[in-house]
């Protein structure tokens, strides 16, 4: 087990299906939403459309757009590709909640005297809407911020940032999130400590292909088992 004579300073978290599930309710809204419009274009039923996409996404990766592929299989013009993504992205986002733990965890791991920051990507004006609604907008994080992928900023240039404002060093941090190719891969080569959250689509694909990516430090299945990790060189949770 790799040593590390500094202590942990501070705990990035991601967003999406690591403090709410994303996969179980936006993502899956969005793909019914969509198969309407699908189902339109290819004369199909909306079933078939919705399926269409899931195993699309099963045949690409969690990281591709299937509406690439979907019109390029159906020789649709092009443009529908970016269409169909807007409409997918543009989901109703209402009626999401926290997990259970994670209001709790994080008032316990703020009064243990952590910095807490919360990091995600994607259009900030939809993510900065889920912040919201799920009432993120509190003392519990000493920072929020939103990368813009449009715009070539990765979760990576972030952590950096992250680092070089707070006087933190690498070894100081812990990364939690649910996607071993974006945020875990970023931090682990940063020299962060890494924590996967064992939840949704990212996590169910990086299970089916574990041999092609990094392995994380730790793995967990709820948010509250940040507290218990109880290995005094990365977590020196002030009780033990």
């Amino acid at each position: 087990m790799r040593k590390n004579s500094q202590k942990i300073k501070a705990i990035i978290l991601d967003l999406d299906d690591t403090l709410y599930d994303c996969s179980g309710t936006l993502v899956l809204r969005g793909r019914r939403q969509v198969a309407k419009t699908i189902a339109m274009m290819i004369n199909c039923t909306e079933d078939e459309a919705y399926n269409l996409q899931l195993n699309m996404e099963k045949m690409y990766g969690t990281q591709s757009n299937v509406y690439k592929k979907i019109v390029s299989l159906y020789n649709l013009p092009n443009a529908y590709a970016k269409e169909l993504l807007e409409e997918f992205i543009h989901v109703d986002i209402s009626n999401i909640t926290l997990f259970s733990d994670v209001t709790d965890t994080l008032k316990q791991l703020k009064t243990q005297g952590y910095k807490l920051i919360l990091v995600t990507s994607g259009e900030k004006q939809i993510q900065r809407k889920k912040i919201d609604l799920l009432g993120l907008n509190n003392s519990y994080f000493d920072e929020i911020l939103i990368t813009d992928r449009n715009n070539g900023h990765t979760k990576r240039d972030c952590f950096q940032e992250i680092m070089q404002r707070h006087n933190l060093n690498p070894e100081e941090i812990i990364c939690v999130g649910d996607k071993i190719d974006d945020e875990l891969t970023a931090s682990k080569s940063l020299r962060m400590v890494t924590v996967m959250f064992k939840h949704g689509r990212h996590y169910k694909a990086y299970r089916k292909e574990t041999s092609k990516y990094i392995k994380p430090d730790y793995s967990i299945e709820h948010i509250k088992d940040l507290l218990e990790l109880k290995i005094v060189d990365y977590l020196p949770i002030d009780r033990l």
